[in-house]
């Protein structure tokens, strides 16, 4: 586990120091999280260990939420316009790339009519983040909805880690990293574990 260590410990210096390129990478790695391509874990591990590290209240925090926010919002607009502009030939495509796209699509396009903002933070909330935005596109909602779902759902999520890292941080402060990483993957496999038997019974 001290591989786990090392990196996080160098991930985190290189960020707390302003290095560009680090910030960068983030940011990348956010917009392809978006666009549909998963880097499992990084990301929350990331915002969990800024707060854990620094406090809720600091720039490094402020930093990592803005670098995460503008990644978010660069992956999430950039399906919305290969959605919205191209039409129904980029959605073709993304189906034969991804089978269960369109099945998740014709959901959430049901629900987008009325109160679009919510609809789309709920839907980004449930793991539907590349869904939400093709749909958005293929509508022809306006973008700022998008933009604001965004936001919503960005500020729940990526808040709720932050506050979660500062939070246990004043209980457990002395927490390897490794075992900062081991939580969240059990964490979020608990809370998407829940969510997936609500839907199915909710189906039922």
């Amino acid at each position: 586990m001290e591989w786990i260590d090392t990196v996080l410990s160098q991930v985190m210096g290189a960020i707390n120091q302003g290095n560009a390129t680090a910030g960068v990478v983030l940011f990348f790695i956010v917009a392809f999280t978006e666009i549909g391509i998963p880097f499992p874990f990084i990301l929350d591990s990331v915002l969990f260990f800024t707060s854990y590290k620094t406090g809720i209240i600091s720039a490094q925090v402020g930093l990592v939420f803005l670098v995460v926010f503008l990644g978010r919002q660069f992956g999430a607009g950039l399906l919305y316009w290969l959605t919205r502009l191209p039409g129904n030939a980029f959605i073709n495509w993304l189906g034969k790339r991804y089978p269960s796209i369109p099945q998740k699509l014709a959901t959430v396009e049901t629900k987008l009519g009325n109160q679009a903002i919510w609809a789309i933070t709920i839907a980004r909330l449930s793991g539907l983040l590349t869904v939400a935005s093709v749909a958005s596109g293929a509508l022809g909602l306006r973008y700022y909805l998008l933009v604001l779902g965004v936001v919503l759902s960005s500020v729940i999520f990526d808040g709720a880690l932050l506050l979660l890292g500062s939070g246990i941080a004043v209980f457990l402060p002395d927490l390897p990293p490794w075992t900062i990483v081991i939580g969240i993957i059990l964490l979020l496999a608990i809370v998407w574990g829940v969510h997936f038997l609500v839907v199915r019974r909710h189906r039922k």
